[in-house]
């Protein structure tokens, strides 16, 4: 029994329990849509991103950096403004930020790191002087040295700051707080900020930093505008003098899933009234309004599908459903013609138009079929979507509709596409011409991997971004080298590594690093060890015979620097993340060390993004096993070669197995061929059109390109079915609706303001609006059997 066969028994076994069929039709449909109200969306670009392999984990490791997780708030006076005022109004902006959303709001360092950092850091120098610092204290600490040193000391004390820095001054003599200090020097994440009252200001003293907290997710839309208003609400309360602009990631993810959410329904809306159009047009039936029904309950059912596979949906999948559609109407409308315009009893006419579009449908979801096999789970959503939609689209096609359709009340006519008899060579000569066209220009096609270009920006945010990266320099611009361990002192002794390659390196401007004040455990010890030689040496005991005399003759007591030597008599305790975030450098250790949800350990060093500096990094930098460098530049780079490679693999992928399904349905070269002008077409024109418009290729684009496969292969099938197969002329008008229905889906996706609907929408727009033409008007002249 062939499919024909079947599909006219299923309608002649339906036919005396269509009640029932009906039922369970709208049964399955009530599902879909209860289905559909209870998904729960996935608005940001991560599902679009590989969750594998390197771009994968670069991915996770940009998301660890600085800032990345934090607010950076700036209050800017309008005019001239004295500090004190800035400062209070930043205080008053500080305070009314509601503290349930903006935690730990905070600007310059701790307080406790001003009062206890440079005690605390000369107790621990033990642990943290190298080789090359002691040397540097043997060469400083000669005779001369130390007399410049105590003398030093002598003024400080007899001067107005003496009290109060008499006990470090006991406990300092020889000025050892300098090389302390010098630790803190890879610890500047603000390069560009001055101190002023405990407070960051700007270079130019215009502008305060804030750096806030929140325990709102990056990904969470509706916390994130929560979040926004109840900035907005703050920054009311500010004089009419001072202004405050929030950067953070909070907003693009707000900006994002609105204009998404706004998308939805706009594609939605207008794919569905210029569907309506063109069914009034074309149809002029009220029962046509079952035709325009399979498309809306598919994209409720397809989606339900994807829920039950998936926790959270991409809404970018969800916009796909716009596209679909135009493919599951397809269907519908080829049975809606047959039986309107076909001669015969209606089982008849609808198991003989059921296999071309069966075969249609299966070449389509083949074509989807290799998105399951993506590395990019919001690509493997879309194959999932697309399947099953288009599966349940043939059941509700050829079992359902015929059931709800008027047979042979119209006669058939002639729709308005122009023969080709007469004018085939000039037809296939400008189908020609066009295909060597788009071939020229489709070489200067680039692939884009960056993701800024698939999110929206609007342009305020962009304006902010620029005025708060005007003001506070890159602070978001570095790359980053991640030292990974399985535990800490692992991931510190890798950081150290990376910290002695770069530490002077003549490509490395700037270094932001903890090895300095947290070195590994062995390094620490091994340093005290050397601490205590050194002082109990020959140098050592040198530097003190010097120093006690150059005391006497200043007139010290004798006991004046006992602390001193207290000091160096004791093994002080190693320097841990704890004991940095005591003396108030919490902040730092939070943003410099990151525990991963696979249990390993991670610690940050920043350098200045460049290119030819990343170069020499990666050199000075192979073999140590365990850094990794991490740069937006670089991972937009991989992100790119990554979509180039899905690219091939999938359109090879998807022709194969289309061409496998047109073997198994014509087993003759030339139908298959012709079959295949549609394909070709769309994708040489929308390759080609998009290098002659200078339009880039980005991850959205290769769902554009299956998309023209799949679609192109339907309309092709159908066109040879009419020129060999005996089709009759309604075959012509439903490929021309279908095309015209695709169409009006994918242009409501021009209509969306997100880039990555837009992207989809415009070149799929493309490649279909070339696949039509050439399957009405190239096929017929290139075919030229008899037509019945």
């Amino acid at each position: 029994m062939n499919v024909s066969a079947v599909v006219a028994f299923l309608y002649r076994y339906f036919g005396s329990r269509r009640i029932f069929l009906l039922l369970v039709t709208i049964g399955v449909i009530g599902a879909g849509l209860l289905g559909f109200r209870s998904l729960t969306m996935q608005e940001n670009i991560a599902a679009m991103l590989p969750d594998g392999g390197r771009v994968a984990e670069d991915f996770r490791l940009l998301q660890q950096a600085p800032f990345a997780n934090k607010m950076v708030i700036t209050v800017s006076a309008k005019g001239e403004m004295e500090s004190g005022d800035l400062v209070s109004a930043t205080k008053i902006l500080a305070d009314s930020l509601d503290a349930d959303l903006f935690t730990d709001v905070g600007s310059g360092p701790d307080e406790r790191l001003q009062r206890e950092i440079l005690p605390w850091l000369l107790a621990v120098l033990p642990n943290l002087a190298t080789e090359e610092d002691l040397s540097l204290l043997e060469s400083q600490l000669d005779a001369a040295g130390v007399k410049a040193r105590m003398e030093e000391t002598y003024r400080s004390l007899i001067g107005l700051e003496g009290w109060a820095l008499k006990g470090l001054i006991r406990q300092d003599p020889l000025g050892l707080h300098r090389l302390a200090l010098e630790k803190m020097r890879h610890l500047n994440l603000v390069p560009g900020a001055r101190l002023v009252e405990g407070y960051f200001f700007s270079p130019d003293g215009r502008s305060v930093l804030l750096v806030a907290e929140t325990p709102v997710p990056m990904t969470d839309s509706a916390g994130a505008e929560k979040l926004l208003v109840a900035f907005e609400q703050a920054a009311r309360m500010l004089p009419d003098t001072v202004e405050a602009r929030l950067v953070s990631g909070h907003r693009y993810t707000a900006a994002n899933a609105q204009a998404i959410q706004g998308d939805l329904w706009r594609i939605l809306s207008v794919s569905i009234l210029a569907l309506a159009a063109l069914f009034l047009i074309f149809l002029r039936s009220a029962r046509a309004i079952f035709v325009f029904l399979i498309p809306v309950s598919v994209v409720c059912l397809a989606a339900t599908a994807v829920g039950l596979v998936y926790r959270e949906v991409s809404a970018v999948t969800i916009g796909f459903g716009a596209v679909l559609l135009g493919i599951a109407v397809d269907f519908g409308l080829h049975v809606y013609f047959a039986l309107r315009r076909g001669q015969g009893d209606a089982a008849t006419l609808v198991g003989k138009v059921s296999r071309p579009i069966l075969f249609g449908g299966l070449t389509t979801i083949a074509a989807f079929s290799v998105l399951l096999f993506s590395d990019l789970p919001g690509q493997r959503q879309l194959a999932l979507f697309s399947v099953t939609g288009i599966g349940a689209a043939l059941i509700l096609a050829l079992v359902v509709l015929p059931h709800l359709l008027p047979v042979g009340a119209r006669p058939q006519e002639s729709v308005r596409v122009s023969s080709p008899c007469g004018r085939r060579r000039v037809i296939l000569s400008i189908w020609v011409i066009l295909l060597i066209f788009g071939a020229w220009q489709a070489g200067r096609v680039d692939f884009n991997g960056d993701l800024r270009s698939m999110s929206l920006v609007p342009k305020d945010l962009a304006a902010d971004e620029a005025k708060a990266q005007q003001t506070w320099g890159k602070v978001r611009g570095h790359a980053m080298i991640w030292s990974l361990g399985e535990d800490l002192d692992q991931a510190l002794t890798v950081n150290d590594g990376v910290f002695r390659k770069l530490s002077g390196h003549p490509s490395v401007d700037s270094l932001v690093s903890l090895a300095t004040l947290l070195p590994p455990r062995a390094v620490q010890e091994e340093n005290r060890r050397r601490w205590r030689e050194f002082w109990t040496g020959p140098k050592g005991e040198e530097i003190l015979t010097a120093m006690e005399v150059q005391a006497s003759q200043l007139g010290f007591s004798s006991g004046a620097f006992s602390p001193f030597y207290a000091m160096l008599e004791k093994s002080p305790l190693s320097v841990t993340p704890d004991s940095l975030q005591d003396v108030g450098l919490a902040d730092m250790v939070s943003s410099l060390v990151a525990d991963f949800d696979d249990g390993r350990v991670g610690v940050l060093s920043l350098v200045p993004e460049t290119l030819a500096g990343l170069e020499a990094i990666e050199e000075a930098l192979e073999g140590l096993e365990g850094a990794r460098i991490v740069a937006q530049g670089r991972f937009a780079q991989d992100v790119s070669a990554s979509i180039q490679y899905d690219f091939t693999r999938f359109i090879l992928s998807a022709g194969l197995v289309v061409i496998l399904a047109l073997a198994i349905l014509f087993r003759r070269p030339r139908k298959i061929l012709a079959a295949l002008v549609p394909v070709v077409t769309g994708l040489v024109m929308m390759l080609g059109i998009m290098g002659a418009l200078g339009m880039t290729f980005n991850l959205f684009n290769i769902v554009a390109a299956i998309l023209v496969i799949g679609l192109g292969v339907d309309y092709g099938i159908f066109m040879v079915f009419r020129q060999c197969e005996g089709l009759d002329r309604s075959t012509e008008s439903a490929v021309l609706v279908s095309g015209l229905t695709t169409l009006a889906g994918f242009g409501a996706l021009v209509l969306a303001t997100h880039p990555a609907l837009h992207s989809i929408g415009v070149t799929v727009l493309l490649g279909i609006g070339a696949a039509i033409p050439a399957a009405l008007l190239v096929i017929p002249a290139l075919i030229r059997e008899p037509v019945r």
